[in-house]
């Protein structure tokens, strides 16, 4: 009798659980903590240093343009990683996909992007310099390529894809020339990327983005490294989701 009890006891708690995890989408709330999850019920924007692919909180299979993201930051084996999750209701936002597609075809907007160094405590554009290459469209995609410079690091070529559809929006930028710091090599072609995606997810909205580097992890320098990074990475990706015109 008691084994009996026992048994429906963790059958009913499995439940609960279960029930629970499926207010975000599967993985989130079994990997975030409770601090992550109240916040974005809250509406607060979600930066997590994961550091590595392995540790993504999104499982595949949520979404197409999802395992897009996920994809581009496997494809370089990413080892600096920052994890990126806002949410936001799909009542009276119905429009957030061509709000989105609007957003980041602006190659402009990218002069506006303020990076505050807190460490520091100064603040200034984190592209000094922003230029379009090239543009082509098509029905549901955009390619841009772009040349730009970011504070430190010496001017780069990129490109910019955007693609959207039913199932929601994708943008991806990858570097396609090298980024040198001085005379080292900081960042091979092709080994910085950003991610982002806007997708639902039972009757919400999501902006899930991932901004990733491959680079040498020199012990020394790890932490500067990682607290630059991720700092671009939150201004960047918080800029744009600010402007959004979300209603609540």
């Amino acid at each position: 009798m008691k084994k009996s009890l026992l048994f429906a006891a963790f059958f009913a708690l499995a439940i609960l659980q279960s029930a629970f995890s499926q207010k975000l989408p599967p993985s989130f709330a079994s990997k975030w903590g409770e601090t992550e999850k109240s916040g974005l019920e809250q509406g607060k924007i979600i930066i997590r240093n994961i550091q590595k692919c392995k540790n993504i909180s999104l499982q595949k299979g949520i979404n197409p343009y999802a395992d897009k993201v996920i994809n581009v930051a496997e494809k370089i084996n990413a080892n600096y990683l920052a994890e990126i999750i806002y949410k936001m209701p799909k009542k009276n936002n119905e429009d957030i996909i061509e709000q989105a597609v609007a957003i980041f075809e602006d190659i402009n907007l990218y002069k506006e992007i303020i990076y505050s160094d807190e460490k520091k405590g100064s603040s200034r554009n984190l592209f000094p310099l922003v230029e379009q290459n090239f543009r082509n469209d098509a029905p549901g995609y955009i390619q841009i390529g772009s040349h730009l410079k970011m504070d430190m690091l010496s001017a780069y070529d990129s490109e910019l894809e955007i693609e959207w559809g039913k199932d929601g929006f994708f943008f991806h930028q990858q570097n396609v020339t090298p980024l040198m710091w001085k005379s080292f090599k900081a960042v091979k072609d092709g080994n910085m990327i950003a991610g982002i995606c806007c997708i639902e997810w039972e009757g919400e909205y999501y902006v899930y983005a991932l901004g990733g580097i491959r680079a040498p992890r020199i012990p020394f320098v790890i932490a500067e490294i990682e607290r630059q990074f991720i700092g671009r990475i939150e201004d960047f990706t918080v800029f744009y989701i600010k402007k959004f015109k979300i209603k609540r």
